[in-house]
């Protein structure tokens, strides 16, 4: 530092230098950065301040008075590097030097990480990348997939990310209880979040539906087993302990319908699922490139998918019987399905007004918003753009679920404002599971829980009647922060 006009240093430099070396070596603070800070740095601490101390004393921390010097002058790298005539041995410091932790937090944050117990995962996508490492390419590709080019999976998350949460400081009211439970069908639950349908999770993990379920009974969530799933409805009603929903997909003789309608009401189900969002296919490119070549018949596929003959996945498996009429796709399909038991109805792939007054005008008990994970049509319409006019639509008069994007307790609370009953995660789940089995699930649904009770205690809710539409608003613009290169991080 010198003085205007003139290339002569202020007399006080050196000075004003070692007290600035002293207040250094006196923060806690800047003790605990020491020994990740560069020794041209550290040289010239040693060189201006510690000749001026006592040789036996350290500078004393001016909070707390234990000794503060920098580390490695005890005999350690920085020793040979002190001014000549400075005995190292004659410096008090402490006995090791602290080590820390390699910081790679910031990427892991928005790209996941490869953690080794579920315990360790902060939120779902951590799980993601386990299960991708842990994984047959083909088998992640069919769960990783979106049709064509993502494009819909993309609007899912933007769907959530363009709704801004409108947060109240302080209660009215003093608080009197705080409750995520709720009803569907008169059946009580712990949490509206549940397991959406996923296919065939022995893929994943040889635990598959079964090990789901036991994670979804502990927490009081509601399972819905998909008709593709690897294990029977029987397996999975035991391995709960309870029953739950099933998932059909249809089959144009009817009379196959019915018989697996029976065997799930003779297992104790009492609400069916029809999905109808495949009636017209799906193009699922990622699925047919990650199958070139021999496919499901190489001999490492073969092991599994055919290793008795005949095998088919196991709701698929038909007793035998009469062929029956093949009605056309139509609404009737309703009524049918409707009248073949006393269970509910839920129709599931619903993402329009019309088509929602349509469902309910021929029986259906349920709606259930849903784009199939963008694994149906690629419409680049998200579920929870959708939501708000099937709500209007529907008018309270049944209850109305969604699933599609859904990877934050955040997710589950703005859904439920915009009318939604019940929320669902597919792939997050399966994620946990695949990494750790059920015990990865009891944490997925930990983590998505623990953010939602966070949500409702910042909008100062305590129910879920109590989370409406005046906690939301849209955004112009999603904030989209995490990466998503190749679909991971959606």
């Amino acid at each position: 530092m010198t003085r205007p006009g003139s290339d002569k240093a202020h007399p006080e430099q050196g000075a004003s230098r070692r007290k600035f070396f002293k207040f250094l070596a006196a923060s806690p603070l800047a003790a605990l950065a020491y020994s990740a800070w560069p020794s041209r740095l550290l040289e010239p601490v040693a060189g201006e301040m510690l000749p001026s101390m006592p040789s036996t004393e350290p500078l004393p921390c001016v909070d707390c008075g234990a000794p503060v010097l920098p580390l490695g002058l005890d005999g350690g790298p920085l020793a040979t590097s002190l001014p000549p005539g400075l005995d190292p041995t004659r410096v008090v410091l402490p006995a090791r030097r602290q080590e820390l932790p390699p910081q790679q937090a910031q990427e892991e944050q928005l790209m996941g990480s490869l953690i080794e117990s579920p315990d360790d995962a902060t939120n779902v996508w951590d799980f993601e990348r386990v299960t991708h490492e842990n994984n047959l390419a083909q088998h992640w590709d069919y769960l990783h997939m979106g049709v064509d080019d993502y494009e819909t999976r993309v609007a899912n998350r933007e769907g959530y990310q363009r709704l801004m949460v409108r947060p109240r400081r302080l209660s009215t009211e003093p608080a009197t209880g705080f409750s995520t439970a709720t009803e569907l069908f008169g059946e009580q639950f712990n949490s509206p979040l549940f397991l959406c349908p996923v296919a065939a999770l022995q893929a994943y993990h040889t635990q598959g539906e079964a090990g789901a379920g036991r994670a979804a009974q502990r927490a009081g969530v509601l399972q819905v087993q998909s008709h593709q799933s690897s294990q029977t409805y029987e397996e999975i009603a035991e391995a709960r302990g309870a029953p739950h929903w099933f998932q059909i997909y249809t089959n144009p003789d009817w009379n196959r319908n019915q018989r697996v309608i029976n065997r799930v009401v003779a297992a104790g189900c009492q609400t069916l699922v029809w999905t109808i969002d495949l009636l017209g296919g799906s193009n699922r490119e990622l699925s047919r490139r990650s199958l070139v070549g021999e496919g499901r018949d190489s001999e490492l596929c073969q092991q599994c998918h055919q290793h008795q003959e005949g095998y088919v996945r196991a709701m698929n498996v038909d007793p035998g019987g009469p062929a029956g009429e093949r009605p056309p796709y139509t609404w009737d399909w309703v009524n049918r399905l409707k009248n073949a038991s006393d269970m509910n109805l839920v129709v599931k792939g619903i993402v329009t007004a019309e088509e929602a007054e349509l469902a309910i005008e021929h029986g259906a008990d349920g709606i259930y918003v849903s784009n199939h994970g963008g694994r149906a049509v690629n419409s680049l319409w998200s579920t929870i753009d959708a939501l708000p006019e099937v709500v209007a639509a529907v008018r309270g008069r049944v209850p109305v679920m969604i699933d599609s994007g859904v990877r934050r307790g955040g997710d589950v609370f703005k859904a439920l404002a915009l009318g939604a009953d019940a929320v669902g995660i597919g792939r997050p789940y399966v994620w946990g599971l695949g990494g750790f089995g059920e015990d990865g699930v009891d944490k997925v649904i930990d983590v998505i829980m623990d953010e939602f009770r966070m949500v409702m205690r910042q909008t100062r809710t305590t129910s879920i009647d109590q989370i409406t539409s005046r906690f939301v608003m849209e955004a112009k613009n999603p904030i989209m922060t995490r990466r998503n290169e190749l679909g991971f991080g959606l």
